[in-house]
């Protein structure tokens, strides 16, 4: 999917206001990485017409600018601020300028990542190292960080979503199997969020983590792919939006550790998607 200027991601006639069935979360701060299209720009617009408070991460800041055009409830905003997840000092100033302009975060959605179609014996050094530092390396980063901005004395409550995949679970058996480094980045990803739950609790916070594994979800992340995969059933970007606000309405003692969805191969239905 892409979003482009003066357009909306979702059609008149679907409505994005959504009340919550839990007022806490109201007017607290969110973080979402790789907001700026697909996955993340859903998730941003869910949010903020949830009555959260967005903050908004990506290269391309203008498309996170133009997502406010899709925000209906009153009062609320996507703040959007450039950050190119590959320079460890972008992300450094992305997450001082949150600290500085709302003090602390309540929410915290890692989706920045990106995939290469290729053969690991055919992937060149550069390949290799773009995959680790954006998928690995930034995502640490992000969750060090965002925790410091939830680890507050006035922060009762909060709640990291790592958008990890399938595929850092387990690797299917595929004709053509062009994955590079990327399912070994999210099996890193898969280990970094048990040891962070662990570091939470040892430090006894309030905060919960949930990893959203999906499999094929329809967005330009696919891109890489060609058509190879047109025939074959996808998730949509707000299969998982829905799968992050069901993690974040969880009652305040349960924490739902993973979700996994993936889409359906319908028979004899018209469509894959209601």
């Amino acid at each position: 999917m892409i979003v482009k200027e003066n357009t909306s991601i979702f059609p008149l006639n679907n409505p994005t206001k959504l009340r919550m069935s839990s007022e806490y979360w109201n007017s607290k701060v969110a973080v979402v990485t790789g907001a700026s299209v697909g996955i993340g720009a859903h998730i941003a617009i869910k949010l903020a017409n949830a009555g959260i408070t967005v903050v908004g991460l990506a290269r391309r800041s203008e498309l996170i600018e133009n997502l406010n055009k899709d925000v209906l409830e009153s009062g609320a905003k996507i703040h959007a601020y450039h950050c190119d997840f590959t320079q460890e000092q972008s992300i450094d100033e992305a997450f001082k300028w949150i600290a500085e302009k709302f003090g602390s975060i309540s929410i915290l959605i890692c989706n920045a990542g990106i995939i290469k179609a290729n053969f690991v014996i055919e992937s060149s050094n550069a390949e290799i190292k773009e995959l680790y530092d954006l998928n690995v390396f930034a995502t640490t980063i992000c969750l060090r960080e965002g925790l410091k901005l939830m680890r507050t004395p006035e922060n009762h409550r909060g709640h990291i979503i790592v958008l990890n995949s399938i595929l850092g679970h387990r690797i299917p058996d595929v004709a053509v199997p062009l994955f590079s480094v990327y399912p070994a980045t999210k099996h890193a990803i898969t280990g970094l969020c048990q040891t962070v739950r662990q570091e939470i609790h040892f430090l006894k916070l309030n905060i919960k983590l949930t990893s959203i594994n999906p499999g094929m979800v329809d967005t330009d992340f696919l891109s890489v792919y060609s058509h190879t995969l047109d025939d074959l059933p996808k998730l949509n970007a707000m299969d998982v939006a829905n799968a992050v606000m069901y993690a974040l309405e969880t009652p305040n003692h349960v924490q739902v550790e993973d979700v996994t969805l993936q889409a359906m191969r319908l028979h004899n239905a018209g469509s894959n998607h209601n």
